[in-house]
């Protein structure tokens, strides 16, 4: 564990991912992405045991099953392996509590060839019902290879090779984030393009073309990811942990392609609020300072 820490420390969208959920979520477990060398030398078979069985008991459990079988033997069959699992404690999840704004947080890399961005703000999660409007303004803006900030920042100017865009949601929580690795030298008109089309979006609709591509692409991959045992499966665990409706999976391309492009341009006023966003950077800072300065005040350098 220490290896593989030290390891996952020594790359800059790690380190980024680090900083960006310890300045979101503070001191909730959202927030620490690695726990620190001394915390994992630190743990004793003691508390790995209890630890276990306080937590790994039926109560917490489910189980998916995918398949053409029958029902009544398989669930027999399975209450009978399973009828000896002590039911353990309930979960009780804490609810995190977000917080977010507009700020340039600095973790200093001095030499890096290349700035690690992230750009992003607390959102709705799956239960929402803006959601899946919001995955749709999502892969246009960002999160698909045919998007805006994609062709804009890669395909246009060449300022990075694979940015991308995500919805992160755990249990009643999200956040939207822009994602890049970008050459150090313009690491400020990189983060100046990702907000100018975040603020494109907030203020025009799509046409009706670019939005039919994204909604065919959305469509298209969720029908893939769920053609097999192994999807239905995670897509049913995905609607378990969010307390989504049974007709979920079933009406989800219908709704995708309900959303309008008004809808679209609305998501990303109400959601992608950028007097908010959070921007964090791993990178040279004594080639970046200058550069980020008008983009909010500058926390950090370690």
């Amino acid at each position: 564990m220490v290896r593989t820490l030290a390891v996952s420390l020594s790359q800059p969208q790690q380190v980024a991912v680090q900083k960006f959920r310890a300045v979101m979520y503070g001191d909730h477990p959202h927030g620490r992405v690695f726990p620190s060398e001394e915390t994992v030398k630190g743990f004793t078979l003691e508390q790995v045991r209890r630890f276990y069985g306080e937590t790994y008991g039926a109560a917490r459990a489910r189980l998916y099953v995918v398949g053409q079988f029958d029902q009544a033997g398989v669930e027999a069959a399975i209450r009978k392996a399973y009828a000896g699992w002590v039911r353990g404690t309930e979960p009780k999840p804490v609810a995190p509590k977000p917080t977010s704004a507009r700020a340039v947080h600095v973790v200093d890399r001095p030499g890096a060839p290349q700035s690690t961005l992230i750009i992003g703000v607390p959102t709705v999660d799956p239960s929402h019902a803006d959601f899946i409007p919001l995955r749709v303004m999502d892969a246009l803006l960002g999160g698909s290879f045919s998007s805006r900030i994609t062709r804009n920042i890669r395909e246009d100017k060449g300022y990075t090779y694979s940015p991308f865009s995500e919805l992160s949601v755990r249990y009643r929580d999200a956040y939207w984030a822009q994602n890049a690795d970008v050459t150090t030298t313009v690491t400020g008109p990189s983060i100046k393009e990702i907000l100018s089309e975040v603020e494109r979006l907030r203020t025009e609709p799509p046409s009706k073309e670019e939005l039919t591509g994204i909604q065919n692409y959305l469509a298209g991959t969720y029908v893939l990811q769920n053609s097999s045992r192994a999807g239905i499966a995670g897509q049913l665990h995905y609607m378990d942990l969010h307390g989504l409706p049974s007709t979920y999976a079933a009406t989800f391309v219908k709704r995708v392609y309900a959303v309008t492009p008004q809808e679209v341009s609305e998501m990303a006023k109400k959601h992608l609020q950028l007097d908010r966003a959070m921007i964090v950077i791993v990178g040279d800072r004594k080639i970046i300072d200058e550069q980020v300065k008008e983009f909010g005040p500058i926390v950090g350098g370690s």
